[in-house]
């Protein structure tokens, strides 16, 4: 089985074959081209296009870490250690070509397509297992009805971010608060799928309009799929979150999408309370040291 790059050339290519081995993921062409080839990584398949693995490496100090990105082998071919020699491919690539110390079968942040593996997927549990990774955490989504809705707190306005003085409120916020959600924030916003809590203006001037107090985005990385989402820490339990939620259930809806799913969860407790979210889908993470 020969192993060579797929140029974005292939990416119908890696699209079908995600069709054909993931077919309730509903991987679209988007999205694999933003997390298999703009995220600067590489993508390895077999000649005979049966098989296809995508990895990228991110800085970690001194020496970078390489996360596995996608793992996919049609249906018809599987069983005969393709997947085996794919990760040793994407392994090859991590430690000699990139020069990482470690890879991980987790979300690469900020673009990723999953958190980590999905405890369903028992073929991918045990390949990853087989090949010395070592579980090392889990990784949770939640979801609520799309139907949701919540108006928000007095004093406060939510709008879809589309004017440059609320991009710019938005994106200040964000980077004071959780640098590390810019980018995925910033093209939440380009693709018209972010939502900002806003400050009005108090009537006795008491308080000046304008100002971003949270914001929400979905679609970044999967369709339907919510986040990164944050409120300002001073303005929390106010009802806002809520807000944001019902927004994004409101453009959801209509596109199809029953449920909302929350991507990567961090306080399960809150989307819990705010919306009735429920955990469906937990995926374990686990990393593969050099040798």
């Amino acid at each position: 089985m020969q192993v060579e790059e797929w140029g974005v050339e292939r990416a119908e290519d890696l699209a079908a074959l995600a069709r054909d081995a993931l077919p309730d993921e509903h991987l679209t062409l988007d999205e694999l081209l933003s997390c298999c080839w703009d995220a600067g990584g590489t993508v390895l398949g077999l000649s005979d296009g049966a098989g296809a693995v995508a990895a990228v490496a991110q800085p970690a100090g001194e020496h970078p870490v390489a996360f596995v990105q996608l793992l996919a082998v049609h249906p018809g071919a599987r069983g005969e250690g393709r997947g085996r020699r794919l990760l040793e491919a994407a392994h090859e690539w991590a430690f000699e070509g990139a020069g990482a110390t470690a890879v991980r079968v987790a979300g690469a942040a900020p673009f990723y397509l999953w958190p980590g593996v999905d405890v369903r997927f028992t073929r991918a549990l045990c390949l990853v297992e087989a090949a010395g990774y070592r579980p090392d955490g889990a990784e949770l989504n939640m979801s609520y009805p799309s139907s949701f809705r919540a108006p928000p707190p007095d004093g406060v306005v939510v709008r879809r971010v589309l004017e440059d003085a609320d991009r710019d409120a938005v994106l200040a916020l964000c980077a004071e608060h959780w640098p590390h959600w810019v980018a995925e924030t910033r093209r939440g916003i380009e693709h018209g799928a972010c939502h900002g809590a806003f400050v009005e203006a108090s009537p006795d001037g008491g308080e000046a309009g304008g100002a971003s107090v949270a914001f929400v985005c979905h679609s970044v990385n999967r369709g339907g799929w919510l986040g990164p989402m944050a409120t300002d820490p001073g303005r929390r339990r106010s009802g806002i979150g809520r807000a944001l939620l019902s927004a994004v259930a409101a453009d959801l809806r209509p596109a199809g999408y029953a449920d909302v799913e929350v991507a990567w969860v961090g306080p399960v407790g809150f989307y819990a309370r705010a919306a009735g979210a429920a955990v469906s889908r937990v995926f374990r993470t686990a990393t593969l040291r050099r040798p």
